[in-house]
């Protein structure tokens, strides 16, 4: 990844970078909206200049680099959404080659819970050389990978890593198609990737990651990430720059439909399915602002404060929730 672009699926929580466009954020929890204001003041700086062709693209690109950030944010997914993965499958106990590639999964997953990214993905791989048609082996071999972008320097090695995570998911997708999982892990997957594509082929796998949010949420209505990924989604296109989508069109063809209303919609399903996830309350929060409904996103940061936090993610949520609040 680019010096200045970063961030997805941490071994805790869905920390930061790419669900429809690209990774920007150093801190997935910054603001849209700064980065908004920041593109705005550059084309004001470049006086409309970036209606020359190669400096839309370049604009383009920045805005994939926003609206990427939603996505990355699940390439995190919690420690516990990793128990919550399908489990490998089940063979007869007197298999020995089973029991080693149970003993591996729990030697993994007690590994992912430390943080030993790369201890735990040997483990995963091993268990998969062992049994290669598990769809929770993969899955987790596609977390391990995708969390472990964010923690690579080397931009060949970062990008082995979200190959590798793309080819998981897909595999776990071709082995359990109904698996809502599975889909989720995809959509995951494909946004990384953005990272490493063309401006095209961003927008391409913009519209992938959100039919594969919607698969998930058809498979599965209780997937509470998945209706998160796509409230991220809706709420980083409809807020895009107008100029922006002006180029979008003209370049590529256009953007996906998307709106707030539709953001604020998928959030809030989200939030009702869990409402313990600090998370799922911030971003509904942001988008009520976005919509203008300051008085819903007062009840939202109430709520954050509310909540215990489960990590540092959480506790940077309630402080700028409290920032909020204080505004008069």
């Amino acid at each position: 990844m680019d010096a200045d672009e970063t961030r997805i699926f941490k071994g805790k929580k869905f920390s930061a970078a790419t669900l429809l466009f690209k990774i920007i954020c150093e801190n997935p929890r910054q603001s849209a909206a700064l980065k908004f204001r920041w593109l705005d003041t550059k084309r004001r700086d470049a006086n409309f200049r970036w209606m020359n062709k190669n400096r839309c693209r370049r604009s383009i690109a920045i805005f994939f680099a926003v609206v990427f950030a939603a996505t990355h944010f699940f390439a995190n997914a919690r420690a516990e959404d990793s128990q919550q993965q399908p489990a490998a499958s089940p063979v007869s106990s007197n298999d020995a080659a089973s029991l080693q590639v149970a003993a591996l999964l729990q030697k993994g997953d007690a590994e992912v819970s430390k943080g030993e990214l790369r201890a735990a993905l040997a483990d995963f791989d091993q268990a998969d050389k062992i049994e290669p048609n598990d769809a929770g082996i993969l899955l987790r071999i596609s977390q391990q990978c995708s969390d472990l972008i964010e923690q690579t320097k080397n931009q060949t090695e970062a990008q082995n890593f979200a190959q590798r995570s793309l080819d998981a998911a897909q595999r776990a997708v071709k082995l359990a198609p109904e698996n809502a999982k599975a889909h989720l892990a995809l959509a995951i997957a494909y946004g990384r990737m953005t990272d490493f594509t063309s401006n095209k082929t961003k927008l391409e796998y913009s519209r992938i990651i959100k039919a594969e949010a919607e698969r998930a949420i058809a498979l599965d209505p209780r997937e509470d990430f998945a209706y998160h990924v796509l409230g991220r989604w809706h709420y980083g296109v409809a807020t895009l720059n107008p100029m922006l989508k002006m180029m979008a069109r003209m370049v590529y063809g256009g953007m996906p439909d998307a709106s707030l209303d539709e953001a604020a919609r998928n959030l809030k399903k989200a939030a009702e399915i869990t409402p313990q996830r600090i998370m799922h309350h911030f971003e509904l929060a942001r988008v009520y602002v976005a919509l203008g409904k300051r008085d819903l996103a007062k009840k939202e940061w109430q709520t954050i404060l509310a909540l215990k936090p489960e990590d540092s993610e959480d506790e940077q949520d309630q402080r700028a929730a409290r920032v909020e609040l204080a505004k008069k």
